[in-house]
């Protein structure tokens, strides 16, 4: 009897919402970062984490030790990972470090301190999963870096990363934040005079110049 066999059809980013083009919406690259942490965590025994994606320009990823997110009775951790104007690579490279932290939590094991200092045992975890750690100030052994041996080990999610990137509107054509003033600051007077500040400021005293008095709020 012959038997016939098929080849395994490997899954895509344009397969999981057959987007031909582009699009404005994240769910794309959001659902590949899912995808690609599940095939992470199943080899390293890491909890099921909710993945959240945006943009920021002073983190690059972060880890909830809490579980703030729930379905019925089961709750998830959430890993947090900015994607505007970086590479696939350096998205796996988050998606690592933030798993890292996540099977430490899950051990009971501290690779941070209070300050968010990276120490030695986080540095061993990371690299467990393939990462290069090196040290930097004040954050410790926290910046990370996929080398090519990295990507190879980890090819199949950074293949869907890398597909679902092609697929997402892109964060360096954008305008720009347009200048304006900072509608958060309050208005202060004085006999003579005006300005805004915050109310902070505003709080912890200003002196007019000229009359000499202090700015209140209007």
């Amino acid at each position: 009897m012959n038997t016939i066999t098929t080849s395994k059809k490997t899954t895509s980013a344009a397969d999981i919402f057959a987007k031909p083009a582009k699009s404005e919406n994240l769910s794309t690259i959001t659902k590949a970062l899912e995808e690609a942490h599940a095939i992470i965590a199943k080899e390293n025994s890491a909890p099921r984490a909710t993945i959240v994606t945006g943009r920021s320009s002073t983190v690059h990823g972060h880890f909830t030790p809490w579980t703030p997110w729930s379905n019925g009775e089961e709750t998830f951790h959430e890993i947090f990972i900015t994607i505007s104007k970086r590479t696939a690579r350096e998205l796996l490279g988050t998606l690592l470090h933030e798993t890292a932290h996540s099977i430490d939590n899950k051990q009971g094991i501290k690779g941070t301190s209070g300050d968010g200092y990276h120490n030695q045992k986080f540095k061993a975890r990371a690299e467990g999963l393939g990462l290069t750690i090196t040290q930097a100030p004040r954050i410790g052994f926290s910046v990370t870096t996929v080398t090519d041996e990295c990507a190879a080990r980890w090819s199949e999610p950074l293949r869907l990363i890398e597909e679902a990137l092609r697929l997402t509107a892109d964060n360096d054509g954008g305008t720009a934040k347009p200048k304006g003033r900072n509608k958060n600051l309050t208005k202060a007077i004085c006999k003579c005079s005006s300005i805004r500040a915050s109310v902070s400021v505003i709080a912890a005293g200003v002196t007019c110049d000229t009359c000499g008095e202090r700015f209140v709020t209007a």
